[in-house]
């Protein structure tokens, strides 16, 4: 008999051990026959790793001596594991069929370009309520989305056509050595927008991001994080991340993309020191931390640009589909007049280059 792909599933923790019975009592009901799970410990200090140990023996522990973040956390655990596949799992999820694993690898290895699936991500609270099914662009480099967030889930997203742009580093499985081969995840980041960065990577290598509606696991959003607001905080590293990404991977649109994010990071900023100061502080904070890296970011550039394999236009097509989008509640007189000022405005500039 041919041996299955060896899968690793890798479950990121920091202080997370209200989660961790759930997740881990979920996952052991796994029915693939050739997978070992890792906690991968961010030097947690609630007792997170005793915990495992003594109540999960079969759980490996991959236990770092500080706080790396998700993406370098990640980056460190995935070099030290033998596997096909790894599995990435928030700790605050729940995996609801025990044929995830299989229903995952069914559409990784159908097609040898698609190197990252996404899970059916599902609310905690309401099962029939999305959560994610992976990610687009927000127009017009405003950021990026969970494809569904809040959504009923009637299927919209089954049929076999639908292909996310990114995946969701929530629920997700990854090929290992294309995993390294991208230059694993912006170690940089430190945590928010690392997966749409290595999903936009991967495109520009000739990849694809599939989706497998039957891997369905819930989300309790923003759990492992501690909180469901957008706070200063997560503001920050999402439009310092976001502008990160653009300057190493726009090709041709380079120019375009920092036209709308410096004229957004203005919108905001002046809207944001009315209300809510410490958020326009984390905005400007964000673009000087961009400027102080200008270094390093220009020599990833160089790296990524030397490597595509596909045009713009390919990449654009997919970043920004004709999908609905999410979009909170919150400042909704606000977010009209972005969206007159950079969707209604910028489709043609958009078709325009994906039309070169």
């Amino acid at each position: 008999m041919v041996e299955r792909p060896r899968v690793a599933v890798m479950i990121l923790n920091y202080n997370g051990l209200r989660w961790l019975p759930n997740c881990l009592s979920s996952v052991a009901r796994t029915d693939y026959p050739n997978f070992n799970v890792y906690l991968v410990d961010n030097w947690s200090v609630d007792g997170s790793v005793d915990y495992v140990r003594k109540n999960f023996p079969w759980v490996k522990v991959i236990q770092h001596t500080r706080n790396l973040g998700f993406a370098e956390g990640y980056n460190r655990a995935i070099e030290k594991v033998e596997a096909d596949y790894v599995v990435l799992l928030n700790s605050d999820a729940e995996v609801l069929n025990p044929s995830w694993i299989e229903r995952l690898l069914g559409v990784a290895t159908k097609d040898p370009s698609i190197v990252a699936v996404a899970c059916k991500m599902v609310s905690m609270e309401e099962h029939s309520r999305l959560d994610s099914v992976g990610g687009m662009g927000i127009p017009f480099w405003r950021g990026f989305v969970d494809i569904g967030r809040e959504e009923h889930d009637s299927g919209q997203y089954d049929s076999e056509g639908f292909e996310p742009f990114a995946f969701c580093g929530g629920a997700a499985l990854l090929r290992r050595d294309v995993f390294l081969e991208a230059g694993k995840f912006d170690g940089r980041f430190f945590l928010y927008a690392e997966d749409a960065d290595l999903s936009w990577r991967l495109r520009l290598l000739g990849y694809r991001v599939g989706f497998a509606p039957e891997a369905r696991v819930a989300h309790y959003f923003s759990g492992s994080a501690g909180s469901k607001v957008v706070d200063a905080w997560k503001l920050y590293y999402c439009h310092r991340n976001l502008l990160r990404a653009i300057l190493k991977n726009c090709g041709y649109s380079l120019g375009w993309a920092l036209r709308n994010y410096f004229l957004f990071s203005l919108i905001i900023a002046v809207g944001f020191s009315i209300f809510e100061p410490r958020k326009a502080a984390g905005v400007v904070k964000a673009i000087f931390w961009n400027l102080s890296n200008l270094k390093d970011t220009y020599t990833r550039r160089c790296q990524v640009q030397a490597s595509r394999r596909r045009e713009e236009r390919e990449v654009l097509v997919k970043m920004y589909p004709r999908l609905d989008r999410y979009q909170p509640a919150e400042r909704v007189q606000l977010r009209r007049i972005l969206n007159i000022l950079f969707e209604y405005s910028e489709f043609p500039r958009l078709h325009n280059y994906c039309a070169e």
